[in-house]
């Protein structure tokens, strides 16, 4: 029950709009934010607290290689300029972006059957696809976003949208706010698949449960 309570509180703040100490703006008619000028704000501590950070600056226009490790070896892909890079700063313009974007272009870097440690010691077999968005940047690691694609669906399977998301915690710090979107096709997924993505996830104790919508 509290661990329920935990997971609801947060979803409740995340969707909610931030009031700061000042409270709505009447100059622009905007809430004010919570963090100091200059950060923003990405979720939420367990006590109720912002998380407060930074707001990320496009860096200078250049050629950029992004490498993606594929077992057995690696090889460079995604020459991408930084033109065709976009900053999304927060999980949830993530997932609007997604939701309003299905076949933008995504790289599964981490095919069904591959391991993966996610910043742990034990390779961990994924029962599902894991990739990213390469042209969707998130701040929190300066790589694009990361998605999880149901087990009983692929990239090539039209209309995959958000149906929840992954996040580490605080027991792994330095990688936090590096969340990962699972998609559906059309918002459909199984019970087998949920379980599949949850059982993965609850291994790891430096993740929260995954969060299913």
């Amino acid at each position: 029950m509290k661990k329920l309570f935990k997971n609801w509180r947060r979803l409740i703040k995340e969707n909610a709009y931030a009031m700061g100490t000042t409270g709505v703006n009447v100059a622009s008619g905007h809430i004010s934010s919570q963090c100091p000028q200059g950060e923003e704000q990405n979720g939420f501590h367990p006590d109720g607290r912002p998380f407060c950070r930074p707001k990320p600056e496009m860096r200078e226009k250049k050629k950029l290689f992004k490498k993606a490790k594929i077992e057995p070896y690696n090889f460079d892909w995604g020459l991408l300029s930084e033109d065709d890079k976009e900053i999304i700063s927060t999980r949830q313009e993530m997932i609007n972006y997604a939701k309003d974007n299905p076949d933008a272009p995504k790289h599964i870097d981490k095919p069904k059957g591959s391991t993966k440690k996610f910043g742990g010691e034990v390779k961990i077999i994924l029962p599902f696809d894991y990739g990213e968005w390469p042209h969707l940047i998130n701040p929190a690691d300066n790589m694009g976003w990361d998605l999880i694609i149901v087990p009983t669906a692929s990239a090539t399977d039209d209309d995959l949208v958000p149906v929840g998301y992954v996040a580490y915690n605080e027991n792994k710090p330095t990688a936090m706010f590096n969340d990962k979107i699972i998609l559906a096709p059309g918002r459909s997924y199984s019970s087998g698949d949920k379980e599949a993505i949850d059982n993965v996830f609850k291994s790891m104790d430096y993740f929260d449960n995954p969060v299913w919508y």
